[in-house]
C-alpha cells in the first residue's frame, strides 16, 4: 500500500450506495486504500483527504494533517478553504471547479435565454408573424470572473455577442481581447446581462452594491450562480422592488437554505437552491475526478519532493500560497 484515502464527511446528494461506489473506485488504482474509519489508520502511510463543504478544516486532527501527501475538495469555490490553512499546508490542495464548470454555464445560459427568447405557441396561423425581441448579439453582457465558468461562458457567449465583457483583475494575459483588468465604475454602463462567475473572498464580498447597480440598464439581467454574499442582498432587493423591469436569477444567497417563502414577494426574481452545479451525472464525475488525481498522484508524483511536478500539471486546479495573495476575483 502507497497511500490510505479518507473522506472527511459525505454531502447531502452522497449517500451510502455513492460511498461504496467511491471506494471501489478508488481502490481499482494500485496502491491505494480506502479509509472508512480512522480506527483503519495504517500508521506511517500517507494519507490523501477528500473533503467537501462541510469540513472543518480547523478539526481535521493535527496527526493525520502530519501525514497528508494530498487533499482533494472536489466542489467549487476557494472560500471553502480558509486562507490560513492553504497557507500553512504543507501539501497540495486540489479544487474541484472542472466538475461542475459545464453545469454552471448552461444555467446562466437557460436563464439568458429564458428571458430574452421565450418561445411562442401559436394556436393558430399568425399571419402578421411578429417576434418583437432584441437578438443577443445587441445586449451589453458583463462577466464577473474569467475562472473555468467565466472562460467557458466566454467561449460560448463571442460568437453570438457583439459587445461581450469580462471582468477579471488577475488576468494578465493578452488573449482573449475582452478582459478588462482594471476596475472602473463605466464598465457597469448600460450593460443588459450581468453575470456573477467569481470567488468570494475579502476583495469580492458585496462588491455588486446599489452604485454599480445604478448604472446598469433599466431592464438588466443579472444572474448569479457563484456566491450570495458577493451581492450586497439588501441593496439588490431594494433595486428589484424599485425596478420591476429587471430580471434577477440567484443560486445562492447570503444564507443558505434560506427561510420558507424568503423573498417570494419579489416578483422579478427567480430563486433556486444552489442546484446550478447539480446535474445527473455528478456523482459519477466527482469519482472520475478523484480517481484521475489520485491515480496520477500515486503513480507520477508521490515521491517528488514537495510534489512541485504535480502542481505544475494542475496548476489551475491546485491552490498555493501564492494563489492566496492573487484571489481578487
Amino acid at each position: 500500500m502507497k497511500v490510505q484515502v479518507y473522506r472527511t464527511g459525505a454531502s447531502s446528494y452522497q449517500n451510502s450506495s455513492f460511498l461504496k461506489k467511491e471506494q471501489s473506485s478508488l481502490e481499482s488504482i494500485p496502491g491505494v486504500k480506502y479509509i472508512n474509519s480512522l480506527k483503519e489508520t495504517v500508521k506511517d502511510t500517507p494519507f490523501i483527504l477528500i473533503t467537501n463543504t462541510h469540513t472543518n478544516m480547523d478539526e481535521i486532527p493535527e496527526v493525520i494533517l502530519n501525514k497528508t501527501a494530498l487533499m482533494i475538495h472536489p466542489n467549487s469555490g476557494h472560500d471553502n478553504i480558509p486562507d490560513e490553512f492553504i497557507k500553512n499546508a504543507s501539501f497540495p490542495i486540489v479544487i474541484g471547479n472542472p466538475i461542475r464548470s459545464n453545469a454552471v454555464v448552461e444555467y446562466i445560459i437557460s436563464c439568458i435565454f429564458k428571458e430574452i427568447t421565450p418561445i411562442p405557441n401559436h394556436s393558430h396561423w399568425s399571419s402578421d408573424r411578429k417576434w418583437d425581441r432584441k437578438l443577443l448579439r445587441d445586449h451589453k453582457v458583463l462577466i464577473i470572473g474569467h475562472g473555468h465558468i467565466g472562460s467557458k461562458l466566454n467561449q460560448a457567449l463571442s460568437p453570438l455577442v457583439n459587445n461581450l465583457k469580462v471582468y477579471d483583475p488577475n488576468i494578465t494575459q493578452s488573449l482573449p481581447s475582452n478582459i478588462i483588468h482594471n476596475f472602473t465604475h463605466q464598465i457597469f454602463d448600460e450593460v443588459d446581462i450581468l453575470v456573477l462567475a467569481a470567488d468570494l473572498n475579502k476583495s469580492s464580498r458585496e462588491f455588486i452594491n446599489r452604485a454599480i447597480l445604478n448604472r446598469l440598464s433599466q431592464d438588466v439581467i443579472i444572474i448569479n450562480p457563484a456566491r450570495g454574499e458577493i451581492i450586497n442582498e439588501q441593496d439588490l432587493i431594494q433595486y428589484l422592488q424599485q425596478n420591476p423591469k429587471v430580471k434577477c436569477y440567484l443560486d445562492v444567497f447570503n444564507q443558505e437554505p434560506f427561510a420558507p417563502g424568503y423573498l417570494n414577494e419579489v416578483s422579478n426574481l427567480n430563486k433556486t437552491s444552489h442546484i446550478a452545479g447539480v446535474f445527473k451525472e455528478l456523482n459519477n464525475d466527482i469519482i472520475a475526478f478523484e480517481q484521475q488525481i489520485i491515480e496520477d498522484f500515486v503513480t507520477n508524483h508521490l515521491q517528488t519532493v514537495n510534489q512541485d511536478s504535480f502542481k505544475k500539471t494542475y496548476s489551475d486546479q491546485v491552490m498555493t500560497t501564492d494563489e492566496v495573495s492573487l484571489r481578487v476575483l
